[in-house]
């Protein structure tokens, strides 16, 4: 497991992000709230709607992060690098009920 995250979702529960063996953005939560110690089984992590991005886990990554906007949803930065190339961001973020992603990040 490498570069785990964590952010508290709007539900006041911990999100755990981190990249597995093969390179997937992995994903677990925190079922209860009155418990720390009961968590979801992980899953990619990728878009959950049809409104942006892709609804495709993403692969090839080297690093994730993860933060809480005002509203409690939670915005994850992932990198990923194929082949000695530059490579590339992408984000996926929650909107009320939804994961919204992947999308590629364009920096000008």
């Amino acid at each position: 497991m490498e570069n785990y995250v964590i952010a508290t979702n709007a539900d006041s529960k911990v999100e755990a992000f981190y990249i597995d063996e093969s390179g997937t953005v992995m994903h677990t939560w925190q079922l209860e709230d009155s418990s720390k110690t009961k968590w979801s089984k992980p899953q990619p992590l990728q878009g959950t709607c049809s409104h942006t991005g892709s609804n495709e886990p993403l692969k090839n990554a080297t690093r994730v992060e993860a933060c809480t906007n005002p509203n409690g949803q939670i915005q994850v930065v992932a990198y990923t690098k194929e082949g000695g190339k530059d490579g590339t961001y992408y984000i996926c973020y929650q909107t009320p009920g939804f994961w919204n992603g992947w999308n590629k990040i364009t920096q000008e």
